[in-house]
């Protein structure tokens, strides 16, 4: 079953979620486990990218960025990446970890071994982490909680 972690910044705005996710991608890569990154809308899959590729001055995390009108399995990106970005795709196969950055329950988040949800200290994404917190509860999945 699903092991799901919520982190919660103490700070507003997308700006620390983004923050908290870089983290998260950094540790997960040292287990060596595929991320999915879900993102609501282009804009954010775009800010997503650039921090993956500027955060550390020395160095960067390989990526790419997908969608139902490119996905990896018609470029190859697959085998390439570990990390994968999108706003409107949904993976097919069994993945390790997704990182959801949206205000909904993605529909496939059972398709993955972790799914870390992050939220800020905003009242509209706060109310709607308690929703899924609560969505994810009720079905008896392992759940953790995390003020970061």
């Amino acid at each position: 079953m699903t092991d799901i972690n919520f982190y919660v910044s103490p700070q507003e705005g997308l700006d620390h979620r983004l923050i908290i996710a870089h983290r998260l991608v950094k540790l997960a890569l040292k287990h060596n486990l595929t991320i999915f990154i879900n993102t609501e809308n282009e804009e954010t899959s775009k800010q997503v990218d650039k921090l993956l590729w500027t955060k550390e001055k020395h160095s960067f995390i390989p990526h790419g960025i997908i969608s139902n009108n490119n996905s990896l399995e018609n470029n190859n990106l697959e085998t390439a990446n570990k990390v994968f970005i999108s706003h409107n795709y949904e993976p097919m196969n069994d993945c390790d970890y997704l990182i959801n950055l949206t205000n909904q329950r993605p529909a496939f988040f059972s398709r993955f071994k972790k799914v870390a949800e992050i939220l800020d200290n905003t009242d509209e994404i706060l109310s709607a982490g308690r929703k899924r917190y609560a969505f994810y509860r009720d079905r008896g999945y392992t759940l953790a909680y995390h003020q970061m």
